[in-house]
């Protein structure tokens, strides 16, 4: 049985609903947030998260604002993120923020529980 407690930030209720739906049935424990505001409200709220899930491109706060802010807070700042992004070019942008991987959708399921075994 896997350990760990994962927040996954997206806003496509699809995705984020596959998300964690799997990565409960792996056994992980899991939170789900709509947007980065809504993710740092969870955290600010006592939420704890090993592994954040994070989609780049969202209304409101994007994954970038929200990544850069958690940076900033020494509480958040070990709180490993993997980016997950439609977008081929936001593995750089990741790197440059400071996140420890990059998913480019559409991902193979395989590659993301490689991923979430790894940091958490």
């Amino acid at each position: 049985m896997a350990t760990g407690r994962i927040l996954v930030v997206e806003d496509d209720d699809d995705i984020r609903d596959t998300l964690r739906d799997l990565l409960m049935t792996e056994g992980y424990e899991v939170d789900v947030a709509k947007d980065g505001t809504d993710a740092i409200d969870r955290l600010e709220g006592g939420q704890h998260a090993t592994l954040i899930l994070l989609d780049m491109m969202m209304p409101g706060m994007d994954g970038e604002s929200f990544l850069a802010a958690i940076r900033r807070r020494p509480e958040l700042a070990g709180v490993h993120v993997v980016v997950i992004s439609g977008n081929a070019k936001a593995r750089d942008r990741a790197q440059a923020l400071a996140a420890e991987d990059c998913l480019v959708k559409p991902f193979e399921l395989d590659a993301l529980l490689g991923m979430v075994h790894r940091y958490v």
